[in-house]
Order: structure tokens, then C-alpha cells, then sequence
């Protein structure tokens, strides 16, 4: 099975088989001769409203299906896992959390600590872990998706209605956003992109009706920009063209905007220290090189080598311009192109109805926002896309695309045959990348509280993933003797000392099975360690020059190792997350990525060691740091290294 913009074929499962079989219902409708087709649409549009809260209804259980069979019963993507952390968060009053028993134990992908603070917070804006931390508060978080996914029917229908005055287009409008496979994942999944299209859409309705929903209009924008500041912008622009010349629409719109713009300015100053540095790009600057990769931009250096690194060295080899722009947009567009109606014809009709339409003030608006989002998100250089998720940059606008596409269809007379089409092209296309979504990384969530059940009610939990680790980590819990408290397995002596601070409570050990099996939970048992693994350590604490990130490693080392990278004039001065206190000093061992003369100047504890070296490539060596008269503070450690590339493979604490 093909997951990728190839995909065509039977359909893959029960749910594209019901979809084939939806299809043919209504392509019977369709064959109808006239008179008996009219009575159908006489019939649905006597009482509008009634047949759009059918299909956002029905919208909402296609969502909870998608919950059920495509995710598996949890968050799936990276993203969506970090976005469920960040809920579950709020919901406690929180914006960071301090990790029980320090950094060592918790930091990682998608996770950053504010300068001089031993905290941790999820790096993407706050708007929708925000709506998230409500369904967190009703005990029902995955609730809040089919929820989204209805009100995105009645929102899309409210819209067209709204630009174009004909029910026949609005309705149309409604079925195709309910029969949106991208639509169905995006409201599934703990992902923005739902929230952010219904803010989106809600915002322009509003800015389209009386000077009193400028408000509405306002609270949408402010949200918006704290879930999506890209989209907002675009927002903003519509908003501005629909409402130019109603000053009573703007200082209404102005005081909206006020709750969604604090909370965005809070969140950055609890992650950086500062109420307009972006929490991503500081997360990027700390986790990955070169230093700038991350930016709304172009530039030679754009691109990051660790987290994107498959992509950058496919696409952007020689950095991000123009034409790598080009590249870009147009693999959205491809995934896109699907995403607006399960096939592409009815993307291809889409932009018809643009050039027939242009004489139209809706179409123009409609159309405005389609094309600000594409080159909105042009100067970002990753695509972001993926079988299922489509082009999620774009989803945004999906809303506006069904609108204009119902009063398009219309136009052409093919409206007869606009869900026919969609449901045919989710069951031999469409469905093929969300069946590959459902069977990726061993075809279920890489947390399953249930797995815990029959382990014990509470105790020490080490996780071994990214996904599970932002799964199960729960802020609120600190005593593992009141419930679970979380950490990350590092495999070496910082388990160990958590479990000692602890107070030594009942510690077991979840394992995914990424074959496909079900997960297990195993007695963790200690073992006798005095070494950090250096990559544990990562993200970075600050850095002044270089980068760093974690790598696989050399014959003479553990497996993975922190690589350090020069800035252009071959230095790195970087500072590792606080290292445990050792009752005599510090070795640091390390694996030489070329041969030549290296300089290591390192200071920990009040101590300073500089060492120059002639290394050999592939031949590990130890520096060793004396903490002198105080062993027992620990903290940062700062590294000053020069020379030939090296990787940091170990920090051992080495006893008196």
C-alpha cells in the first residue's frame, strides 16, 4: 500500500468500503431524472438549518470514527502528542511545570526551559491547547475534535450562505465540509488545524455581518493568532477588506482581540524570558543547527539538520530561495489539491469558479484567502505535509474553499455529482493515507493509560518515546506514592537518581511494541551507573555560538552522542542543562568526528579544565573537570571547544 499522492485503488478498509457504498446511494440519487431529483432538494432545503445540523452531527461521528479507527484511540503525530501535554497544562493553571527531580529527567523534543529556570513548557502557541484544557476540565479531551468538526458544518454553511444568498450552494457547502477527509483528521487528532479553520471562517462570517459582531469578529483574530499567527495575518487581511469602511466594526474588533494577543504574549515571556521572542525559535536555536535554521525567511542557512533533516538534505541542499520556495508551495498544493474534496477534479472545478466568478465580491474575497495563506506560508521552508494530515499549512482555508466550491458547482450545473465524487475519491484515494497514518509507528499510540491498569495504581513510570512520554506525563502528579509520576528512561545513572530522590517507590518501565503488538509494562530494575549519557542533556540550556544535537554515534561510543557544530570561524560555546553534583569530579568523554587539533575548555561547578589535544577520528577520549572546593552544587556545565569536529558521548561522575 502507497500511503503518498499515488495512491488509487480498492478501497483499503471497512471505512472506505462504507464510503464506496455512500457513493453509489447517492450517484443513484443522482441518475434520477429531474422531477424526482428536484423533490430531494426541495426536501432538504425546506428547512435548511435542520439538514445542516444533520451533517455537522454527522460530521462529529465521522470525527469520533477517526478517533476510533484511524488514530487508534489517542494522539498519534509528534505534534498532536506535545498539543495534548500542553492541554492537560492549562487545564491545571499552567503555562510551564517544573519536572520532578530536575531537567535530567523530562526535557526533550518539543520541550524548552526559560533562561535561569529549572521549568518546562511546550514550544507551540497556546490558543488551541487553551480550547483543549476546557475538554481536559470535562474529562473528555478527545471530545473536543467533534465538537470543532460540527461546528465547522454549520460555520462553513453560515459563510456561504452568507457570500453567496442561495441555501442550495450553503448546504452543498456543509455536505463537502462533512465528507473532507483532511477535515475528519484534523478534528480527530490533537492538531490546530481544525480550531484554526473554524476561527478563520467564524472570524470573516462575522466581519461580513452587522458592526456588533466586531467583537466575535476580534475574538476570533486574537485567538487565531495565538494558535496560528501565519493564518491570523491572513485573517486580519479579510477582515480588512470585508469591513474597510465600518469604524463602529474596528474598536469593537480592536477590544476582541485583546484576551487571544495576552495569552500569546504570556506564553512566549513563561518559555523565553521575554514577551516577544517566539518560543519556537528559541527551541530551534537550542535543539538544532545550524543556528538561525528556523525562520520565516529565505537564506542559505534556513533549513534545520536534525528535526527536518531528510527533507532539508532532499529539497534544500543549497539552502531556501526562490525556487526551493516554489518547490515547496507546490508539493502543498499536490497534497492540497486532495485535501479540498477527497480528489482532485473538484480542486481543478474550485479554480474554474475563481476565473468565472471574478466579477463577484464574494469570490474575490473568497478567493483572496485561498491565495494569502499560500504565499503566507511560502517563506516557510518546511511543507509540513503527510498522508492523512494532507497539507496542513493550508487546511486552514478549507472552509472557504467548500464555500466557493458550492456556489461553483451550482454555477456549473455539476452540483448533482459533487458528493458522488467525494466519496468515491475518499475510498480508492484519499483513504489510502489515512489507513497509512492508522499503521504507522506499530499502528497505535505510543501511550495507552489502560497498559498501566494491570501494573499497579501508582508508582515511578519510565517511558522510553517522545510520544509516549508527552502522553503520560501529568504535571500535577509529584508523589508516586498518590499516583503515576513520569519520566524519561535515559538508561543511565539519572534513573537511578530519580528513583532515590523519590524515596526508591514501585518503578516500572512502558515499552511500545513498534511491530505492532500491544505495549508492556515491566518492573524497572536499577543498575549501577555512574555515567550521563550526553544526548539526555538536549535541548541545550543556552548557546552563545555553534549548535548542538543529538546524533548517532561512532564504534567507541554508547550508540547516540550530542554532536557539536562550530559557528564559521570553527568555535562552539554552548551550556548543558544542570549535571547532578559528584563527590569528586567530571569525566567527559568524547568521539572526534575528524582528526586534528581540538581545544576543550570546560567549567562546571566553580571549576575550569582547558585541554588542547591532538585526536584521531573514531577514537573516543576523556577530558576530566575537578569541581575543586564544591562538589556537591553541580549545575550547568559550559563547554568552549574549538578545532576538529567533536561529539560529546558521556558525562561520568567519577567518585572520590
Amino acid at each position: 500500500m502507497n500511503p503518498g499522492l499515488s495512491s488509487f485503488g480498492t478501497p483499503p478498509d471497512a471505512t472506505a468500503w462504507g464510503a464506496l457504498g455512500l457513493a453509489v446511494l447517492v450517484t443513484a440519487v443522482a441518475l434520477q431524472p429531474k422531477p424526482r431529483r428536484q423533490l430531494v432538494v426541495a426536501w432538504l432545503t425546506t428547512h435548511p438549518r435542520r439538514t445542516v445540523w444533520a451533517l455537522a452531527l454527522g460530521a462529529a461521528l465521522l470525527s469520533w470514527l477517526w478517533i476510533v479507527v484511524y488514530l487508534r484511540g489517542g494522539p498519534r503525530i509528534i505534534d498532536a502528542t506535545a498539543y495534548y501535554l500542553q492541554g492537560r497544562m492549562l487545564a491545571a493553571g499552567q503555562l510551564v511545570f517544573e519536572p520532578v527531580g530536575g531537567l535530567g529527567s523530562h526535557q526533550g523534543r518539543f520541550l524548552i526551559a526559560p533562561p535561569d529556570r529549572d521549568v518546562l513548557g511546550v514550544i507551540f502557541p497556546p490558543g488551541y491547547p487553551a480550547l483543549l484544557a476546557l475538554a481536559f476540565l470535562l474529562g473528555h479531551p478527545l471530545a473536543l475534535g467533534p465538537v470543532l468538526a460540527a461546528l465547522l458544518v454549520v460555520v462553513t454553511y453560515e459563510l456561504a450562505l452568507k457570500c453567496f444568498d442561495d441555501p442550495r450552494a450553503a448546504l452543498l457547502a456543509a455536505a463537502l465540509s462533512a465528507c473532507c477527509g483532511a477535515l475528519r483528521y484534523h478534528t480527530a487528532d490533537t492538531m490546530s488545524h481544525g480550531s484554526s479553520a473554524l476561527l478563520l471562517a467564524a472570524a470573516l462570517l462575522a466581519s461580513l455581518s452587522r458592526p456588533r459582531w466586531g467583537l466575535a469578529a476580534g475574538l476570533c483574530l486574537g485567538w487565531l493568532a495565538a494558535t496560528r499567527p501565519v493564518t491570523a495575518a491572513v485573517g486580519l487581511l479579510l477582515v480588512l477588506v470585508s469591513a474597510r469602511s465600518r469604524p463602529a466594526f474596528w474598536w469593537r474588533a480592536a477590544i476582541g482581540l485583546v484576551p487571544g494577543v495576552t495569552l500569546l504574549l504570556a506564553h512566549q515571556r513563561a518559555l523565553t524570558g521575554a514577551w516577544l521572542e517566539s518560543s519556537q525559535r528559541r527551541y530551534y536555536a537550542l535543539a538544532d543547527s545550524p543556528p538561525g535554521c528556523f525562520r520565516y525567511g529565505f537564506g542559505d542557512d534556513v533549513g534545520c539538520r536534525f528535526e527536518h533533516g531528510e527533507f532539508v538534505s532532499r529539497y534544500l541542499d543549497g539552502g531556501y530561495g526562490p525556487l526551493e520556495a516554489l518547490g515547496t508551495t507546490g508539493r502543498r498544493l499536490l497534497w492540497h489539491a486532495l485535501d479540498v474534496g477527497n480528489a482532485e477534479p473538484l480542486a481543478w472545478l474550485l479554480l474554474l469558479g475563481v476565473v468565472l466568478g471574478l466579477r463577484l465580491p464574494a469570490v474575490r474575497l473568497l478567493g483572496l484567502g485561498v491565495v494569502a495563506i499560500v504565499i503566507g506560508y511560502a517563506p516557510f521552508y518546511f511543507d509540513g505535509s503527510y498522508p492523512g494530515g494532507g497539507a496542513r499549512l493550508f487546511a486552514d482555508v478549507l472552509p472557504l474553499e467548500h464555500a466557493l466550491l458550492g456556489w461553483t458547482l451550482l454555477r456549473l450545473r455539476v452540483a448533482r455529482w459533487a458528493l458522488p465524487v467525494s466519496l468515491l475519491g475518499f475510498a480508492v484515494r484519499a483513504s489510502y493515507g489515512h489507513v497509512g497514518l492508522r499503521e504507522r509507528e506499530g499502528g497505535r499510540p505510543l501511550f495507552e493509560p489502560a497498559a498501566l491498569a494491570a501494573a499497579a495504581p501508582r508508582g515511578l513510570l519510565f517511558v522510553d518515546t517522545d510520544h509516549g512520554y508527552l502522553l503520560a506525563q501529568d504535571p500535577s502528579q509529584r508523589d508516586p506514592n498518590q499516583g503515576w509520576v513520569t519520566a524519561r528512561r535515559r538508561g543511565d545513572t539519572q534513573d537511578g537518581s530519580l528513583w532515590n530522590a523519590l524515596g526508591r517507590p514501585p518503578a516500572f518501565v512502558y515499552r511500545h511494541d513498534f511491530g505492532g503488538g500491544p505495549p508492556s509494562v515491566a518492573r524497572w530494575q536499577p543498575a549501577e551507573s555512574a555515567r550521563i549519557e550526553a544526548e539526555t542533556l538536549w535541548p541545550l540550556r543556552s548557546v552563545i555560538r555553534g549548535s548542538a544535537h543529538p546524533a548517532p554515534g561512532g564504534a567507541c561510543t554508547n550508540g547516540r552522542v550530542l554532536r557539536v557544530w562550530g559557528d564559521e570561524q570553527g568555535g562552539a560555546v554552548v551550556s548543558l542543562a544542570p549535571v547532578p553534583p559528584a563527590r569528586a569530579g567530571l569525566s567527559l568523554w568524547w568521539h572526534p568526528r575528524e582528526s586534528g587539533k581540538v581545544t576543550v575548555k570546560a567549567t562546571w561547578s566553580g571549576a575550569r579544565r582547558e585541554d588542547e589535544i591532538n585526536v584521531i577520528s573514531g577514537t573516543c577520549f576523556m577530558t576530566p573537570v575537578d569541581p575543586g572546593a564544591g562538589p556537591e552544587e553541580g549545575g550547568a556545565l559550559r563547554l568552549e571547544l574549538s578545532g576538529a569536529g567533536l561529539d560529546l558521548d558521556a558525562l561520568e561522575l567519577t567518585p572520590r
